[in-house]
């Protein structure tokens, strides 16, 4: 697990290069070159709601049952788990928005990975352990092993999708080992490594046996592949280096190589980078090398497509500009990859609410406090906690009238939305929305912002609230109520610290073009070992 560990990444000798990004030439270094105080940086876009207002409903029904079935693998993998149980660097990444694909309010990062470096678009995932490209292996007689044959431009099938709905067409850009000379497939005989990764399906500890997995969900998702062992490529910002950029390059990643997507959107992103509390994880190998902590601020979903905020890795900059909450994170006690924070009250308006007992939030009940997944969109709390804050909220919107809309648990015939301020205020409707706060341990307080709260026109002329029952445990706080807020992940000092932040001074280079390169993707000068 990441917390508690403090050994780094081991760091092989790799030549300089050049690598042209947005027309200009970049020096390649080696990451132990880099000096103490530098920034590595890629940028991150927000979700933006579409608005026509079909398109808008047709993205909110989507995100709840995208919501849905994630809550139902993380349920079954929980409660399968408990039956089992009876340095002064930093890189930054861009997170772009995946909402223009698919409605169902992704975060996406821009990486770029391999030898020669690819773009990928990668979907940020604070609640998972396996990263993943979509992946092609070498190619024989004409058809490719594990993939039906098929261009790359691919139709998107999710989980997330009502019957009625278009699923709309999506270019791909798919990761080949063949074209990449750092990557390094993982063998089963090689017990240290492949042993260790999650979802392993080896059968024998086999030397010419590729290192495989299988990841399987109750809501039909699955991915199937090869672990291999590859390098990314970020910006580099070095410390009184004059002028011109620099990017250095970030051996000994743990990278799923798949072979097979099926379910749950697989098909509007390249793959997964997740930044989860497991040995494997892009995270927790990026995070070892750089002080042991990341952050990033999620920009809201009105912010626009050309919007783009940062993942960092090291001390972040953004972070100086005010005084941070600070509480301790809390790590699932199953050993699963979700983390968050422990939750000693629930606040209303100000009015702290009564009626939740303190073992709703004990992660030896439940197997998480509050889990913060960036994966998820809505938040989802079990009850009592649930029934509380709907009460709460009831008592102060009685006057607006119910309403029964399928995957949401809130929701009031309300047309919010053109006459309602960022804070929430709507004098059309005599409506203010309520504030609800999460108070932490050491007293910390997350307000999530009030736009982050409504999901207006889910139907015509009903209004929803961001929050879910959920049926089994632990507690999710999703992607909506962390919005304009930057977060820091310290595992080193095993904190989580946030404050309120429009993500607006988080500057750099824009994210480059997914399916863009240093060079062809169809060659590549030196071979890769398979």
């Amino acid at each position: 697990m990441m917390h508690g560990r403090r050994s780094g990444v081991v760091v092989v000798v790799i030549v300089v290069l050049l690598l042209p990004v947005h027309g200009e030439k970049i020096d390649v270094v080696e990451v132990d070159n880099v000096d103490d105080g530098s920034s590595i940086s890629l940028p991150v876009t927000p979700p933006t709601v579409p608005e026509p207002e079909d398109e808008r409903r047709s993205h909110f029904r989507a995100m709840a049952a995208k919501d849905l079935a994630r809550h139902r693998q993380m349920a079954e993998r929980s409660s399968r788990k408990r039956r089992q149980l009876v340095v002064a660097e930093t890189l930054e990444m861009p997170v772009q928005s995946g909402m223009g694909v698919v409605n169902v309010g992704m975060y996406l990062v821009t990486v770029r990975i391999g030898t020669p470096p690819v773009a990928f678009s990668m979907v940020l995932d604070t609640a998972n352990d396996l990263t993943w490209l979509n992946c092609r292996l070498r190619r024989r007689k004409g058809k490719h092993h594990g993939r039906p044959s098929s261009t790359a431009t691919t139709t998107t099938m999710s989980a997330a999708m009502e019957p009625e709905m278009d699923a709309p067409v999506v270019k791909k850009t798919w990761y080949r080992p063949s074209l990449s000379s750092s990557w390094r497939r993982y063998r089963c005989s090689q017990k240290d490594a492949c042993g260790s990764f999650p979802h392993n399906t080896c059968r024998s500890p086999n030397h010419n046996e590729s290192c495989s997995y299988e990841q399987m969900y109750e809501d039909g998702t699955v991915t199937r592949g090869i672990y291999g062992r590859e390098t990314a490529t970020v910006p580099v910002s070095v410390s009184g280096a004059g002028e011109g950029q620099t990017a250095v390059l970030l051996p000994g990643l743990v990278l799923g190589c798949s072979t097979f997507e099926a379910g749950a959107t697989v098909d509007a992103h390249d793959g997964v980078l997740t930044l989860g509390n497991h040995a494997v994880s892009f995270g927790t190998v990026a995070a070892a090398r750089f002080g042991g902590r990341f952050s990033f601020c999620l920009l809201h979903t009105m912010s626009g497509r050309d919007t783009f905020s940062y993942l960092t890795f090291g001390p972040n900059p953004a972070l100086n500009g005010g005084a941070m909450e600070e509480t301790n994170l809390v790590y699932s006690p199953d050993g699963e990859p979700a983390f968050g924070a422990g939750v000693t009250g629930v606040f209303v308006d100000g009015e702290r609410l009564a009626g939740i007992p303190p073992e709703v939030w004990d992660p030896a009940v439940l197997g998480g406090a509050l889990n913060l997944d960036t994966g998820t969109s809505l938040t989802g709390l079990v009850e009592p906690a649930f029934e509380a804050v709907r009460a709460a909220v009831d008592r102060r919107l009685g006057h607006l009238q119910k309403e029964d809309v399928a995957g949401f648990d809130i929701c009031y015939k309300w047309a919010f939305g053109a006459g309602a301020g960022d804070e929430g205020v709507d004098p059309a409707h005599n409506v203010t929305v309520p504030k609800v706060a999460f108070e932490f341990e050491g007293g910390a307080r997350l307000e999530p912002v009030a736009r982050g709260i409504v999901l207006p026109e889910v139907v015509p002329g009903v209004a929803c609230l961001g929050f879910r029952r959920r049926e089994v445990g632990p507690s999710v706080l999703g992607n909506v109520h962390m919005q304009e807020h930057v977060w820091e992940f310290d595992h080193m000092a095993g904190k989580l610290r946030f404050r309120k932040d429009k993500c607006t001074n988080h500057g750099g280079q824009p994210p480059p073009s997914p399916s863009s390169s240093s060079s062809s993707s169809s060659s590549s000068s030196s071979p890769p070992a398979n």
